[in-house]
């Protein structure tokens, strides 16, 4: 489970509302030929998405060998936005993420062995905004199994909220910002977040969501080019000799990504570039770290990304 998007999350809350209030009808998105005014502060928030992603040769600075990770996602909305009334409006979304961490050429004795791990969550938002007013606020709920699945118990499931607020300066420019608990009922951590939409022109959007930043240049109709950058990685409970242990791996990605849209809303988008500020950490369930004489930063590392992804109903 990536508990790092909790910042993406809470700083989602402060641009969704606009989009999500009045109407359970389509999400519009912007093409090079849109309006200003149909720009979508959820560019990267999409209805559906099945992806992929390798990340390579990220050597170890305190030991001998390397790490490759492999990771396999699924996301969707479970239904179209549910409105209470005129300014609340309800999400649930389902997510399931693979992840498969390969060690190469690290020493017998080394702490950590090649895992297969994943993570199971219903990301629920909750949306408060009035047509009148350019304020928007929101809440975030993610309830989460995160996993080797050899031995569950309550360490294995994170429990994570957010709230954020945001404002729309104009169509073209929303600027918020949000608050999240991670793991609220175990080793808890609160994280600021920050977000803004900004669309200088109707064909270039410069988004920030908390670790999320992407510019993205509507080139033609189906084709889009954009610089992506994101914090990557996780957090899973894992059975180790039958004593819970915590994997934590953190990672940011930098690179260029191309999307090309395949019919209608549905895109296919491909990117790669380099990993940096790579960390991996073995922790006890209430944060204690472990083997840090052998763990912890990594080097940079290369990256590769694919997705088939729809962008709304």
């Amino acid at each position: 489970m990536n508990r790092k998007t909790l910042l993406f999350s809470a700083a989602l809350l402060a641009t969704a509302g606009q989009v999500f209030a009045g109407s359970s009808a389509p999400i519009t998105t912007a093409t090079s030929t849109a309006t200003t005014e149909e720009h979508n502060p959820l560019l990267m928030f999409d209805a559906f998405r099945v992806s992929g992603y390798g990340a390579f040769n990220m050597e170890f600075d305190k030991s001998l060998g390397e790490l490759d990770v492999w990771q396999v996602e699924l996301h969707t909305f479970l239904s179209k936005p549910i409105n209470f009334g005129p300014d609340l409006t309800f999400l649930p979304t389902f997510r399931y993420e693979g992840t498969f961490l390969r060690y190469d050429g690290t020493l017998p004795g080394f702490p950590l062995k090649d895992e297969d791990l994943h993570s199971i969550e219903l990301p629920l938002y909750l949306i408060h905004t009035t047509p009148s007013s350019p304020w928007i606020c929101g809440a975030y709920l993610r309830p989460a199994l995160a996993t080797d699945f050899d031995h569950i118990d309550s360490d294995d499931i994170f429990v994570d909220a957010a709230i954020g607020a945001g404002y729309k300066f104009s169509d073209s420019f929303y600027l918020g910002a949000g608050l999240a608990i991670e793991d609220a009922f175990g080793n808890e951590e609160l994280i600021p977040g920050l977000a803004f939409l900004w669309s200088p022109t109707p064909d270039l959007t410069f988004q920030l969501l908390g670790p999320v930043f992407d510019a993205v240049w509507n080139a033609t109709p189906d084709w889009r080019v954009g610089v992506d950058i994101r914090a990557a990685g996780g957090a899973w409970n894992i059975d180790d000799n039958n004593i819970s242990r915590t994997i934590d791996f953190s990672s940011y990605r930098a690179g260029v990504h191309v999307h090309r849209r395949l019919v209608d809303t549905w895109w296919l988008e491909g990117g790669a570039g380099i990993t940096f500020a790579n960390e991996m950490n073995l922790k006890t369930p209430n944060g204690l770290g472990l083997n840090e004489a052998v763990l912890g930063d990594l080097d940079e590392g290369i990256y590769g990304y694919l997705a088939v992804r729809k962008e709304v109903w």
